[in-house]
């Protein structure tokens, strides 16, 4: 399969299953709410554990729906209709789907989180060692970084405040996490996927798709650059749009579509090459 032709039909899919946005664009907007709602009435440990908790309950319940919703979509895409009205109505009909993706795999991503969270304290502590090894700490102030994220005046401050030789070191451990972080996105990516379309259990699952990136590397390497360059991209544009509202809205919809088609294409992918 021509990853050429693979890039080309999913804008095709993609803008045939659109509402694929409405589910996700639902879940940012209640997520967002819990979250700007915890952080002004979480004040203990406990309350915290809770609020973490059911943000990772919510997402992993998104996730068993929406991507059941997409693997659906994928399978529609496959047909042939005769009429716009009735692919239309079957298009429609996926949000049908949430409820018993819900029920399928809300376990098996559930389990993805808290393995994913496992593998984010792991190689996270490598990387930390790994740094402090051949780069060396920061020799910071704690005064330094307080608030350091609170604004950009603050983290512009706390840049001023950095030696030279702090600021190498500092963007060393950026390109050592970015690096870091970059691997490990490559080596996941088909872990979704795999999930909904084979191995329910999301220890296998990670398994296997890490195992099938390498069977088929060269197309794995264009695929994660294609969407690495992409976002790339749309990071860039996105910098600009802060300085007119109305700019910020139709970034906002770019945004969105680009999380739907990026999830598309990653699906279509496995269909093509390692679907039935």
């Amino acid at each position: 399969m021509s990853m050429g032709k693979l890039f080309k039909d999913t804008v095709k899919v993609t803008n045939e299953n659109i509402i694929l946005a409405t589910p996700l664009v639902v879940f940012m907007w209640i997520l967002t709410l819990y979250v700007s709602f915890s952080h002004k009435t979480v004040n203990s440990m406990p309350l915290l554990v809770l609020s973490s908790v059911t943000v990772i309950v919510m997402t992993a319940a998104f996730m068993g729906g929406w991507f059941y919703m997409v693997k659906k979509a994928v399978k529609l895409s496959k047909q042939v209709f005769v009429l716009d009205a009735d692919r239309a109505k079957a298009t429609f009909n996926l949000i049908k789907y949430i409820p018993s993706g819900i029920g399928k795999y809300f376990l098996p991503y559930l389990g993805m989180i808290v393995v994913s969270l496992f593998i984010l304290v792991v190689v996270g502590a490598g990387v930390f060692q790994l740094g402090m090894h051949l780069i060396g700490g920061l020799d910071l102030d704690p005064t330094q970084v307080k608030d350091v994220l609170s604004s950009t005046a603050d983290m512009k401050a706390f840049l001023d405040s950095l030696s030279f030789e702090q600021l190498i070191k500092l963007n060393n451990w950026n390109m050592l996490f970015l690096a870091a972080t970059t691997i490990m996105s490559f080596l996941l990516m088909l872990w979704i996927p795999e999930i909904v379309f084979k191995t329910a259990n999301p220890f296998k699952a990670l398994f296997y798709s890490v195992r099938k990136v390498f069977e088929k590397l060269g197309k794995s390497v264009k695929l994660f650059v294609f969407m690495t360059v992409l976002n790339f991209v749309l990071s860039f544009i996105n910098t600009f749009s802060i300085i007119n509202p109305f700019l910020y809205f139709i970034m906002l919809v770019v945004y969105f579509y680009f999380l739907v088609y990026v999830v598309m294409l990653i699906f279509l992918y496995y269909d093509r090459e390692f679907g039935e």
